[in-house]
């Protein structure tokens, strides 16, 4: 008679492919974006991102760090080029202060005469002026049936 070995129980050991994660990172992709590639749900990627002395979260911001020094370069590269987008578009980002597009909006509002006329027409019971015609019609009609008697009274 043959003797089965018990099976071991519980979940098998999750394997995280740090190299794939720092390329993810590089590619700035986010942290669902990389679980889904690698195959892991959220939960398992940030209890081992969490881990004290985490290879994962090593990989992760250095993959993030490659990334940006890439991108940099070339936008270097495209300055040096003489390339006018490359050029402001580094100026705004690096000196917000100086070269960033402001834009302002103004606006006056005359709280105080707005409430006034709103008094006014709650104590007259009329309706607003900024009414659609159907809507002050209907107005008119549920004031009149208030008014006129129903059936009921």
């Amino acid at each position: 008679m043959e003797t089965k070995t018990p099976k071991k129980r519980g979940r098998k050991p999750v394997v995280i492919d740090y190299e794939r994660v720092e390329y993810l990172a590089s590619l700035n992709m986010g942290i669902m974006d990389i679980c889904r590639s690698l195959g892991i749900g959220w939960d398992t990627f940030n209890k081992h991102r969490n881990k004290k002395n985490s290879e994962l979260k090593e990989r992760l911001d250095k993959g993030k760090a490659k990334g940006l020094q890439l991108a940099t370069t070339k936008l270097m590269e495209k300055i040096q080029e003489g390339e006018f987008n490359a050029i402001q578009f580094y100026l705004k980002s690096a000196d917000r202060e100086t070269w960033a597009e402001k834009q302002t909006v103004e606006h006056n509002l005359n709280l105080a005469g707005i409430l006034d006329s709103a008094r006014a027409r709650i104590i007259d019971h009329a309706p607003a002026r900024t009414l659609p015609k159907r809507a002050q019609a209907l107005s008119k009609n549920a004031q009149q049936d208030g008014e006129g008697g129903g059936a009921n009274e």
